[in-house]
């Protein structure tokens, strides 16, 4: 009996120690878990925020690195990377940005086996260029301004309404005869001396055109019942995106319809924002415009038949719309020289600004300078 209990008590000795040499390895798979999961929840903080500071910083660039770098830091700092190792590196032609930030990640458990800490680290690349894609665009194109630069302020459609009233040509940079000044115009200070044959040299008109949504059973775009969805697209534009190379469908020459007037005007009204270097996407003063190579002729058929390519965007930021029928002083007048208080063809124009490096988010970027009319894109490389 003595024996037997001899041999129990071994046997029980023999199972504690291979329980406490199971649980000290239980333990150790334990702590690499827990360690690891820190380290890959560490990692993925950093990635998120290196993403961040590099998309911030590049909304700056070309222009501004230094404030691009500021912006970059700024980003990281305000999502909890203030004491960590930061680095910021521009690249020389001041189109991209990496981010890379590094952490020192505590072996909370596994320093019971004698492991040491280890640093994370994740890296980020945001790269800037000319928008290849834009969306919200509004339902006109525009051709590139003979004067094209961002400096002064332009003027949008001077040109008169109807298919008699050609657009003025290249050589010829005057105006359809017969063709009358808006009064409000003739008696700003600032266009007083553009006679009509020296015209202010910053001023553009548009053209119409179909926003294409659905399509029939060949394939083929369908135009009914357009004349709506032209007013909507006009007052907040076009949730899709479209992008260079992609085929327009020529709708209308610029009327200047009332309707038309009364949203662009509207425009205005309900954006507070008055500063064209404050402005930003989704303001109602901020449109973003397709640009194709030339002007149609106004008599150009309207069923959608003629297409136009787009070969790039510009955004306009609209400062003031003249309506031109709201007081007696406030006219425009026919070939006679009379004054004409009702109308609006001839009558509306409105005045703003390109926006020159304005980013308008993520998309599709292009490197060629042929494309590029002010706006612009960040994205992430790496």
């Amino acid at each position: 009996m003595k024996k037997l209990t001899k041999i129990t008590k071994f046997e029980s000795g023999q199972i504690l120690i291979l329980v406490a040499l199971m649980m000290v390895g239980l333990l150790g798979v334990t702590a690499l878990i827990i360690d690891v999961g820190g380290k890959n929840l560490t990692r993925t903080q950093l990635q998120s925020a290196a993403d961040a500071a590099a998309l911030a910083g590049a909304r700056n660039l070309p222009g501004n690195p230094t404030l691009a770098r500021s912006a970059a830091t700024t980003y990281a700092t305000s999502n909890g990377i203030s004491g960590d190792n930061l680095t910021i590196t521009i690249a020389s032609d001041n189109k991209s940005m990496t981010v890379a930030i590094s952490r020192t990640s505590p072996s909370l458990f596994a320093n019971i086996l004698g492991a040491s800490n280890s640093t994370v680290s994740a890296q980020s690349t945001a790269q800037t260029g000319v928008a290849a894609s834009v969306p919200w665009i509004v339902p006109f194109v525009i051709t590139k301004p003979a004067q094209f630069n961002y400096d002064h302020v332009y003027i949008l459609r001077l040109y008169g309404a109807g298919s008699t009233l050609d657009y003025p040509s290249t050589a010829n940079p005057g105006y359809p005869n017969n063709y009358k000044y808006p009064y409000s115009y003739t008696s700003d200070p600032d266009y007083a001396a553009y006679g009509l044959n020296n015209r202010y040299p910053y001023q553009f008109d548009y053209m119409n055109v179909y926003i294409v949504t659905s399509y029939d059973s060949h394939g083929d775009p369908i135009f009914d019942g357009y004349s709506s969805d032209y007013q909507t697209y006009l007052q907040y534009g076009y949730h899709q995106t479209f992008s260079i190379n992609q085929l327009m469908y020529y709708y209308a020459p610029s009327t200047g319809s009332q309707s038309a007037v009364d949203i662009f005007a509207s425009r205005v009204t309900n954006d507070p924002n008055t500063d064209y270097t404050k402005a930003k996407v989704g303001e109602s003063r901020v449109i973003l415009i397709p640009v194709v190579n030339s002007m149609l002729k106004r008599n150009t058929r309207t069923d959608g038949s003629v297409t136009i390519p787009i070969i790039g965007f510009v955004g306009f930021f609209v400062q003031e719309v003249h309506k031109n029928y709201q007081s007696s002083s406030d006219y425009c007048m026919d070939a006679s020289g009379n004054r004409i208080t009702t109308g609006y063809g001839t009558c509306f124009w409105f005045e703003g600004r390109f926006l020159k490096d304005f980013v308008i988010g993520t998309g599709a970027v292009t490197f060629d300078p042929n494309a590029n009319f002010g706006l612009t894109v960040v994205r992430l490389t790496q």
